[in-house]
């Protein structure tokens, strides 16, 4: 069971998320994130002593997410074959149908220094080593991969993002890829 302080701390965080999403990352302030949180700055401080260490807790939350979503995913898939690369269709799929909150972690990532950035990036190998051993060839798991980060660049960047339907019909390609025998 979560402590109060654990609770607390996850509340900014989420709040801090859809604030970014609500706004953009340039109007992020530690006032305007107690204001979207419903507490005091002071209690902010508390949790997040400086704007970079808040930004950090939201890189870090928004991955663990994902990461936990990722692995939920794959064990409850009852097909063995192909069910780490279901898992991560299935779950960029669907944050990228509620504002993509894995673009807001990126972003975050990329205000950090290198070595902040580094147990992000291990998360990340971590479910690429199990794309990897997935049971279906390994550049079809690689492929996989790089469209969904393609979608997610296009649209964090928002350079010629796609529209739903066109999306929708690539994670239906996608998922077709994961049930080839190889």
């Amino acid at each position: 069971m979560d402590s109060k302080a654990n609770q607390k701390r996850k509340h900014i965080l989420n709040s801090a998320t859809q604030f970014i999403l609500e706004n953009s990352f340039s109007d992020l302030t530690l006032e305007a994130v107690a204001k979207q949180a419903g507490i005091s700055k002071g209690g902010l401080l508390y949790h997040f002593p400086n704007k970079d260490l808040l930004i950090k807790g939201i890189a870090e939350h928004i991955f663990e997410d994902v990461s936990m979503n990722f692995t939920e995913l794959a064990e409850s898939d009852p097909k063995v074959t192909g069910k780490w690369c279901r898992a991560l269709i299935e779950s960029s799929k669907l944050d990228l149908e509620n504002m993509a909150e894995q673009n807001v972690g990126k972003l975050a990532l990329s205000l950090l220094n290198l070595d902040a950035a580094k147990d992000i990036s291990e998360m990340y190998q971590s479910i690429l080593v199990k794309l990897d051993k997935d049971g279906i060839d390994p550049i079809t798991a690689t492929m996989i991969r790089l469209v969904i980060d393609g979608l997610y660049y296009s649209e964090m960047l928002n350079i010629a993002p796609l529209e739903k339907d066109k999306q929708e019909k690539i994670f239906q390609r996608l998922f077709q890829m994961t049930e080839k025998e190889t």
